[in-house]
């Protein structure tokens, strides 16, 4: 007996599954990244840490953000990472594998736009780099032509 998946849903799994993977980081970085910049230009900040300036964004002292936000900064280095691997394993599976490398590079990129520099200038034009090479790479590994192989009439 001939047990061949002739409806194509293995295929589908196969190319929705790194949609789904890199949907997922990027949305995780998203929220990371709106929260960086959120407390960065003084929201939900009192009024003495957004007088400091970045002082808040570690979310712990004096002045850090209570509620969602203060929690999303608090876990917010963890969040980052996991979503720049989840959109590096989405590029891994994708058909262009060698695009998890600059993918990975750009994820390195927002981390260190967002957690080891005190600049905002430099967390946003951080951010902005990472997001349009992740932009970039997923619009060159979406106009990747798949190789198949045609059934020409009379073989």
């Amino acid at each position: 007996m001939n047990t061949v998946d002739t409806s194509g849903t293995g295929s589908v799994v196969r190319r929705a599954a790194p949609s789904g993977v890199g949907g997922l980081g990027v949305v995780g970085s998203v929220v990371c990244a709106a929260s960086m910049i959120g407390v960065g230009v003084g929201v939900g900040v009192g009024g003495a840490a957004a007088a400091t300036g970045m002082a808040a964004m570690s979310g712990t002292g004096p002045g850090a953000p209570g509620g969602a936000l203060g929690v999303l900064l608090r876990i917010g280095p963890i969040l980052l990472v996991v979503s720049a691997l989840l959109v590096t394993a989405a590029f891994a599976l994708s058909r262009r594998r060698v695009a998890a490398i600059p993918a990975a590079l750009a994820g390195a990129v927002l981390y260190a736009g967002m957690y080891s520099q005190p600049d905002l200038t430099v967390m946003n034009a951080a951010i902005a780099a990472g997001y349009l090479t992740w932009a970039g790479l997923y619009l060159w590994v979406r106009r990747t032509p798949t190789h198949r192989t045609q059934n020409t009439p009379g073989e």
